[in-house]
């Protein structure tokens, strides 16, 4: 027995509850803005050299003049909204869910009518897949090298778009089982334009699966949990974890039981919760009487983290030394500090080589965040005190929430547009054409 036909059972039928809007409201309206403050990165202007000209259309890559065909809009939406690592993450699945669920639904409203109730549903169900496999395959998937957000995400976002085209049990479960097949990347490519290149190849192929599944294409369903499958050779779940995930669905839904993390900062989620102690004690001594910075974290984490003395701006957004640092000298860590290199400051080049980073062993390798192993920061100070402080969870997650002025502010930093807009972009929920209000959005 293969598990898929549940899971796209669920996908094709479930409602989920309103309790939910609030989180999937605030996702995607921070989401479009990182799409915005994307466009103008290196790796999206390469994409859209590269591919525009043979993927011209109609639909609009959102914070240009440009426009390409629906699967090519995204791909390179996806692409802007990936570019900085601003975007959000969950935990079981360790993948940024909407950066690839919400640019291949935007994608499906080129083609057909898509309300914002419509696109609600779709998104859950996606979220849900990500997560429910996430736990089917568990974290060793992630920790073998796989970019979950690029396979995950993959198979997530086509479950969400054959919601969106109103697919049927089984024709979701051929797109799923479609999906795989292009459900690839790799975290070695982190620290290159490939990391929110595989986000857009995820968005894209998402879109073409459903689409391949609604013409009458077909997939093997056991291709997601046999042995010689996707599991079998990028996982290490068993036939108990997939049943235990199919048996979650929905009970509680996967926002309710994990949320979503927020990210306040442009850089890894796995820096943010040094991020968060280092905002914490830095008003207890000036930078200046900092000596020495020493870091613990899960070695897994760090694995994602290489540069510790980074020479590029990607590498920056990678690097426990330079973000921490960052916090601990300015309070902060925008788009404006990664544009001039805030890595090369004086004084925060000092602190990064002032900086240790120590690993530890996961107490619960099923855990991505355990609060019982919390990340450490210590900080000696040049008159032999030390300061320190531990968090379990960062600033954004479910349980250090950012507050709706946080949200705003973040939106209007990272695309210098009125921080009012977002509480405008909010109303995507309430709205009859999710196409036609996106493009709205911006007038």
């Amino acid at each position: 027995m293969t598990i898929l036909p549940a899971f796209a059972r669920f996908s094709a039928s479930a409602e989920p509850p309103e309790d939910l809007l609030p989180i999937v409201s605030r996702a995607v309206a921070d989401c479009f803005g990182c799409i915005l403050a994307g466009t103008k990165s290196d790796v999206a202007r390469a994409a859209r050299v590269a591919l525009l000209p043979v993927g011209a259309g109609p639909a609009p890559l959102y914070g240009t003049p440009q426009t390409a065909t629906p699967a090519y809009a995204a791909l390179l939406n996806a692409v802007s909204g990936h570019a900085y690592d601003l975007d959000d993450w969950e935990e079981p699945g360790n993948t940024h869910p909407t950066i690839v669920i919400f640019p291949a639904l935007l994608a499906v409203a080129e083609i057909v009518p898509l309300s914002g109730a419509r696109m609600f549903a779709a998104y859950c169900v996606g979220f849900e897949m990500i997560c429910r496999l996430g736990e089917a395959v568990t974290l060793d998937h992630y920790t073998r090298g796989f970019h979950s957000t690029a396979t995950l995400g993959t198979i997530g976002a086509t479950a969400a778009c054959a919601r969106a085209l109103g697919l049927t049990a089984e024709q979701t479960a051929h797109a799923m089982a479609i999906a795989v097949s292009q459900a690839t990347g790799y975290t070695t490519q982190f620290g290159s334009s490939v990391k929110p290149l595989q986000a857009g190849f995820a968005a894209r192929a998402a879109y073409e699966a459903a689409l391949l599944a609604r013409a009458g294409a077909t997939g093997k369903p056991q291709v997601l949990d046999s042995s010689r499958g996707f599991n079998g050779l990028m996982g290490a779940g068993t036939s108990e974890t997939f049943a235990t995930a199919a048996s979650k669905l929905g009970s509680p839904w996967a926002l309710q039981e994990y949320g979503l993390l927020i990210k306040p900062w442009p850089s890894c989620s796995y820096i943010h919760r040094l991020m968060t102690i280092a905002l914490e004690l830095r008003g207890q001594a000036p930078h200046a009487n900092i000596k020495e910075v020493r870091a613990t974290m899960p070695d897994f984490h760090k694995a994602i983290l290489p540069f510790d003395r980074p020479a590029t701006q990607t590498e920056a957004l990678f690097s426990v030394p330079a973000c921490t640092a960052q916090v601990l000298v300015a309070g902060d860590l925008t788009m404006a500090d990664s544009a001039v290199g805030f890595w090369q400051r004086p004084d925060v080049a000092r602190l990064i080589d002032a900086t240790t980073v120590t690993t530890v062993k996961p107490l619960n390798p099923a855990r991505n965040y355990d609060p019982a192993q919390p990340d450490r920061l210590e900080l000696v100070l040049r008159n032999g005190r030390v300061l320190s402080g531990t968090c379990g969870y960062p600033l954004g997650s479910r349980q250090t929430p950012m507050s709706d002025g946080q949200y705003a502010a973040k939106h209007h930093s990272i695309t210098s547009r009125p921080a009012a807009e977002f509480d405008r972009l909010l109303a995507w929920t309430e709205a009859p054409d999710i196409a036609d209000h996106f493009r709205k959005a911006l007038t």
